[in-house]
């Protein structure tokens, strides 16, 4: 079984990560991975490593996305439950969405992978042999299964030196080495981050987190019951592994929005 990430960034003008991992109940191994720009450039890396073998694919972008303006359910329910750790999620409208190119990247990226014969579905049962993909979010997922009390702060942000960072950057390569059922090529996930300026050091981010959002597709393979849908859909949806009290929270939101 396969299982795939894409950081995928919001227009094909900047690169994403994307990640392959091969694996079974007991651990996923590194396949291979880069930065791509273009849809087409995605597409051909997952048809030239998987083929029509069976996979799950993580993705880092907004796949559904009804609404015009505003914010999805999705990151209303991730705002409800993480935003004490930070890990609240941007607001995803068309409006915004489209701004770089007049398209939902997201969207467009479905489109494709559904001809290649991947569902879009974030139901998943356990160890199921399937081709699908779905939306993720790195940052709650990284606070969850780190068991974080706030995100990991590595991305180029205004006041964010590159002595912090890269000391993020350790952090985060420390936690990935800490996953018993992930392998990872020390060539990858040992470099020197402080040998890291500019685009570089944004490649290595986007191929990180590529890993990560392929660990993603491992780990709710074999730990559904640990995970949930946020949203749904019909008006959007994140997928991300919760806190155990998180489970009662969000059947106590489902109830209330019963009742209203």
């Amino acid at each position: 079984m396969f299982f795939i990430g894409i950081d995928l960034a919001w227009s094909e003008k900047n690169g994403s990560g994307v990640v392959v991992l091969k694996g079974d109940v007991n651990k996923a191994e590194f396949v291979c991975g880069n930065i791509f720009y273009s849809d087409d450039e995605i597409l051909k890396f997952i048809e030239d490593n998987i083929g029509d073998k069976k996979a799950l694919i993580s993705i880092d972008a907004p796949l559904i996305v009804p609404n015009e303006s505003g914010r999805r359910l999705a990151e209303d329910l991730a705002g409800k439950l993480f935003r004490k750790y930070d890990a609240g999620a941007h607001p995803a409208n068309r409006k915004r969405l489209s701004s770089w190119t007049g398209k939902i990247r997201g969207e467009e990226i479905s489109k494709l992978l559904s001809t290649k014969g991947f569902e879009h579905d974030p139901y998943i049962k356990k160890l199921e042999a399937s081709r699908k993909f779905f939306e993720v979010y790195p940052h709650p997922s990284i606070v969850v299964l780190f068991k974080l009390d706030k995100i990991l702060k590595y991305k180029n942000k205004p006041n964010r030196s590159y002595e912090f960072r890269w000391n993020e950057f350790k952090k985060y390569q420390n936690y990935l080495k800490s996953l018993k059922d992930l392998s990872l090529p020390k060539g990858v996930i040992d470099k020197n981050v402080k040998n890291l300026k500019g685009n570089a050091l944004k490649d290595y981010e986007d191929l990180l987190d590529g890993i990560f959002c392929a660990y993603l597709s491992y780990y709710t393979w074999k730990n559904p019951e640990k995970c949930a849908v946020l949203g749904n859909m019909k008006k959007g949806y994140i997928l991300t592994p919760v806190f155990e009290d998180m489970q009662k929270q969000l059947k106590d939101i489902s109830s209330q929005r019963l009742i209203q």
